[in-house]
């Protein structure tokens, strides 16, 4: 029921309920004390009465006029509030005071109290309790208690209301700070004030939204960084294809323009046809070694038929055959068995990389190429005896800096140091586990 209705609302329907049962309950005590007013006034008047009749009889024997002298004792008895005097027989009942309800007056004393006395003149004397004036007055005190609690218990409930709208003034700004959040706009902060409570909520949501503004200028960092390396493999591979694929393009055919003609004249020898041929097939044979070589920068075509250890072993037998006096240690038991795809490959990129930094750029003479298992990932190290790095630092060179933002992005660490003896070190631990999105 109280699903719908907002936190201001609740409280102050609570505040409300409270200070309503607290009215109810006030009102209610003073009812119940009202009963036992009326009764103790009525039973002291009844007595007084009762006192002043008793002490005034003895009058009538000794009166010349005894009827005259009784009249006149129950004219004074008449005069005491809260009491009816009368002869039995002879009640004049006296107005009623009706400003108090009648279930009120049936409450305060639902059962009168009636005292008799027997006078010398062989007659009653009826004395009978009649409050009704003290009841009304009763239940004018409950009615002006009621309407100044009425009226305290307003004001009260005012300025609650109107303490409660101003501490919870933040919530508006909390909830608007939260929806622009939910929208994207992570440049939103919320003002920290009202209480300690709310200060601290706001604090967290700024943290949080300057923490996802900085995730955010990272990511258009990092979608920078893509779009050069991107940039960078296209020059490298339009490079590729022009320096390399195309001088071989040009000679295929230079060469099978000449074997035409050879072929052509009327003095053909098929010997230098033969010849002929033969070059072009050696040079068709060093385009797909070239064309291999860019395929394997793409897409290392060995990981997926035979699997990371092995791949890793036809990467280092391609470098031996290029440089065949660098000597490569492969020690590879922890890349078997089943590897996910993405991680697989990530560590084929930093064992290329790394390859790579040491066959160009170390002077190295031996490189070592190390896999283990470290319980739930993987660990790769490629060292060398060169040169070393000038700066051990990740970022230097953009295929350090992009590998070190590809093992990021999978969970992973990677470091980069100068051993004492000579040489550079490269590692990385990257999970065996890898959720897709």
């Amino acid at each position: 029921m109280l699903q719908p209705l907002s936190l201001r609302a609740r409280l102050s329907l609570l505040l409300g309920a409270v200070l309503t049962a607290g009215l109810a309950l006030g009102f209610g005590l003073l009812i119940l004390h009202a009963g036992a007013r009326v009764r103790t006034e009525a039973e002291a008047a009844t007595r007084l009465a009762r006192e002043l009749v008793e002490a005034t009889l003895p009058r009538l024997e000794t009166a010349q006029d005894p009827r005259a002298e009784l009249t006149k004792i129950l004219v004074d008895a008449r005069r005491l509030r809260h009491v009816r005097v009368a002869l039995q027989g002879a009640e004049a009942p006296e107005p009623q005071d009706r400003r108090a309800p009648e279930w009120f007056r049936a409450f305060a004393l639902p059962t009168p109290i009636i005292a008799r006395i027997e006078t010398p003149l062989k007659e009653t004397i009826v004395i009978e309790t009649n409050p009704a004036d003290e009841i009304a007055e009763i239940w004018q005190e409950i009615v002006w208690l009621a309407i100044g609690g009425a009226g305290v218990a307003a004001a009260a409930f005012g300025l609650v209301s109107y303490a409660v709208s101003r501490t919870l003034r933040p919530v508006a700004a909390l909830s608007d700070g939260l929806q622009r959040l939910e929208r994207g706009d992570h440049s939103v902060r919320v003002p920290a004030d009202g209480p300690p409570e709310f200060v601290a909520i706001a604090e967290r949501i700024n943290t949080l939204a300057a923490t996802l503004q900085r995730l955010d200028d990272e990511n258009r960092r990092l979608v920078r960084r893509m779009i050069h390396v991107q940039d960078e493999e296209r020059r490298d591979i339009a490079r590729d294809l022009h320096d390399e694929i195309g001088p071989f393009l040009f000679t295929v055919r230079a060469g099978v323009g000449a074997l035409a003609r050879k072929a052509a004249s009327p003095d053909a020898e098929p010997a230098r046809l033969a010849e002929g041929c033969a070059r072009i097939d050696s040079q068709i044979a060093a385009l797909q070694q070239v064309n291999r070589r860019i395929l394997g920068r793409l897409r290392p075509a060995a990981l997926e038929e035979m699997g990371l250890a092995d791949a890793l072993q036809a990467l280092a037998q391609g470098w031996r055959e290029t440089r065949p006096e660098v000597s490569i240690e492969l020690s590879l038991d922890g890349a078997r068995g089943e590897i996910d795809e993405t991680i697989a490959l990530t560590a084929y990129r930093f064992v290329q990389e790394g390859l790579t930094n040491a066959y160009r750029h170390s002077g190295a003479t031996r490189v070592s190429v190390l896999a283990t298992r470290e319980g739930d990932s993987l660990r790769l190290e490629v060292s060398d005896n060169g040169s070393g790095l000038p700066a051990v630092r990740v970022g230097n060179g953009l295929g350090l800096r992009g590998m070190s933002e590809r093992v990021g992005a999978l969970g992973g660490e990677l470091a980069i140091t100068n051993d004492t003896q000579g040489g550079a070190r490269l590692c990385t631990t990257l999970p065996l586990v890898f959720g897709h999105e």
